[in-house]
């Protein structure tokens, strides 16, 4: 198998490819596709002897330098695992450094398209360099697999791997709804991602035949968190009834009036909010500050579900009381756990969580060309966006026309134990896709 020396990575990228003209490949014909009912596996195997000896250059654009190239080369780390695992001796995987920013994306797609040649791009991480690279492929028909989850950057052919928020959203308040809760309150973030989780939110609830109560937004500063917090619960409103509850009761002047009164003068406010699940689409030392201000501002958190995203497979997450019992969508753990904890064994270290992206899209690239016998299909828009979709690391995915993915969610609960699966995810789509 041939791969690219890392020692080049960075002379390969520093270097300025020529502005040739390339001529537009030729494009086949599709081949009928085959009928397929459950996710194909994409576990790396080698591939068979005797196959069509095209060879095919996989390029791997990815911040290698600058302020991600913790994240960029782990990526790199575990693209090459699934690169040798796979053992197909027609790929050269070629490593550019994009440097994290729109310039070396362009740069490093220059390259890839004009000295090396490929057949197609995997990355790169960031949502502007996968625009950038983007662009560039996109004249030559080259399809690329992004490792962003930003929606905006997605186009025909150029596909992203990330993990969307809207899938989170939308696995975590079905999995609610279906469980019988009927109101939902959301807090939302302030800005683009808070945007794409508040239409998520409205539309997953819509669809679950439930109903949205209470909407906040704030700041991603924890000191501007309690205000909005405290307007959602409806806190104000719910001490004030009880203090006109207790006046009432005590102006009845009767011993059995005056004893519920003593009862409910001995509560900070009557009455619970009007929701019973609400969606905390926030992590890290944010997420820390904000649970427990439900429990400040007297929510019964074993009557309102706290749910969230992702975001929430972090294991500090695991030490804050708030949080227990709270549900999340994400994949499912217990699937990715071996690929982890090989990475560990073979580099020492924590692989980052968006390491199985690269994994499973250079295994993706394999698999691709280990099925197609006539070596001529490999990379189609049909080939990629194969309707039953593939089973990787994380379970199951699938790239759509439109450049966005799906996947098969598990949705997980923080239990006393760690990250409990309380609904896997499905082995299979059940919605059909049109192509």
């Amino acid at each position: 198998m041939r791969f690219a020396a890392l020692a080049a990575v960075f002379l390969l990228a520093a270097c300025g490819g020529g502005e040739r003209e390339q001529p537009a490949p030729t494009v086949s014909e599709p081949r009928a596709p085959v009928t397929r009912t459950e996710p194909k596996k994409i576990e790396p195997t080698p591939a068979p002897a005797g196959q069509a000896q095209v060879s095919v250059t996989v390029a791997l654009l990815l911040p290698l330098t600058g302020a991600e190239a913790d994240v960029g080369n782990a990526l790199l780390d575990a693209a090459t695992m699934a690169f040798y695992d796979a053992y197909d001796p027609r790929i050269t995987l070629v490593p550019l450094d994009t440097k994290g920013t729109e310039e070396g994306a362009r740069a490093a797609a220059t390259l890839a398209l004009d000295t090396h040649k490929a057949s197609i791009i995997l990355g790169p991480l960031l949502s502007r360099n996968v625009a950038a690279a983007g662009e560039l492929a996109a004249q030559r028909r080259v399809p690329v697999i992004g490792f962003s989850n930003d929606r905006t950057v997605a186009a025909p052919g150029r596909y992203i791997l990330g993990f969307l928020p809207e899938t989170e959203v939308d696995r975590v308040i079905g999995y609610a709804a279906a469980q019988g809760r009927e109101r939902f309150a959301a807090m939302i973030p302030y800005g683009r991602y808070g945007e794409r989780v508040r239409t998520a939110f409205g539309d997953a609830v819509f669809d679950a035949g439930a109903k949205v109560t209470r909407l906040e937004s704030y700041e991603s500063d924890a000191a501007a968190l309690a205000d909005p917090v405290k307007r959602l619960t409806d806190y104000d409103a719910r001490r004030k009834a009880r203090q006109d509850e207790v006046s009432f009761l005590r102006s009845l002047r009767d011993e059995m009036t005056d004893e519920i009164a003593r009862q409910i003068d001995d509560r900070e406010v009557l009455g619970d909010p009007d929701f019973d699940a609400v969606l905390l689409p926030e992590g890290g030392a944010l997420l820390k500050t904000l649970a427990p201000l439900f429990a400040y501002y007297e929510t019964d958190l074993n009557r309102v579900k706290l749910l969230g995203t992702g975001l929430w497979f972090d294991p500090d997450l695991l030490k804050e009381p708030p949080l227990k019992h709270g549900w999340f969508a994400a994949p499912d753990p217990t699937k990715a756990d071996a690929f982890f904890r090989r990475y560990r064994a073979l580099h020492g270290r924590d692989a980052p969580r968006l390491a199985s992206l690269a994994y499973d899209g250079m295994a993706l690239v394999a698999s691709l060309m280990r099925d197609d016998a006539d070596g001529r299909n490999f990379f189609t828009a049909m080939a990629l966006t194969e309707p039953t979709g593939f089973a990787g690391v994380d379970g199951i995915f699938r790239l759509l026309p439109t450049g966005l993915n799906e996947r098969g969610l598990a949705v997980l609960e923080i239990g006393d134990r760690g990250f409990e699966v309380i609904d896997p995810s499905p082995a299979a789509f059940t919605t059909p896709v049109s192509r």
